[in-house]
């Protein structure tokens, strides 16, 4: 099944570090200061990181969703969580049958949700505890020297049949990031929603899990 999760890295380590290796090339080509470019670089490595970190792989066990991920967490839904305003969703289709809804699409507040199935819930929970081993590798080993991020990660009981949330604010070459995501497993079903986003606060785990309530309703 297409990799929903990337759990604990995916959209931690490659996203966050997508958005700080861009901005260090950006300074380096204007000099000491940020410049125009170290506001549009950024965004538009903050909708390519977000949106296919989590797409990187599949598996022969995966199938093809009829779950839009737009109506998994809604404009509206996503805005409020996110402190902004957004327009429709920019949907995409990933490996393995899975697809992607993008909110705020090449700016620097960028929200994504996904969702993927297995053949059968079994499947699913061994691909969740796969994805989630190549995620702790993924974490340990593809950060760029000389690049720190602090990444908290918690399981949490209560929703679905796993779930876990990663939440990372760093400072890198200059600039703020901030990430926060849930990843939610109801059984063949992986559901994944995170905000990627430059110079503010990301949405607290508690409020995505609030979130997760209601998108796992909307799984049958």
């Amino acid at each position: 099944m297409r990799n929903v999760l990337i759990v604990l890295a995916g959209a931690a380590a490659l996203g966050v570090t997508a958005l700080g290796v861009t901005a260090c090339s950006g300074s380096g080509s204007a000099g000491a200061g940020t410049g125009s470019g170290g506001g549009s670089s950024p965004s538009a490595a903050a909708a390519t990181a977000s949106a296919s970190a989590p797409a990187a792989d599949s598996s022969s066990s995966s199938v093809a969703t009829s779950l839009d991920p737009c109506q998994l967490v809604t404009s509206s839904e996503a805005s409020s969580l996110a402190g902004t305003s957004f327009g429709t969703g920019r949907e995409e289709k990933a490996k393995g049958g899975g697809r992607i809804c993008v909110y705020g699409y090449q700016t620097t507040n960028v929200f994504t949700v996904e969702v993927g199935q297995d053949k059968s819930s079994s499947d699913a929970r061994k691909q969740w505890a796969r994805t989630e081993a190549k995620a702790r590798t993924l974490l340990q080993h593809k950060v760029p020297a000389g690049i720190s991020v602090h990444v908290q990660t918690a399981d949490v009981s209560g929703l679905g049949d796993r779930a876990a949330t990663v939440f990372s604010r760093d400072d890198i070459a200059g600039h703020k990031f901030g990430i926060s995501g849930i990843y939610l497993l109801k059984g063949a079903t992986f559901v994944a929603f995170q905000d990627l986003l430059l110079g503010g606060a990301p949405p607290s785990t508690s409020a995505l899990q609030a979130q997760a309530r209601t998108t796992l309703s909307r799984v049958s």
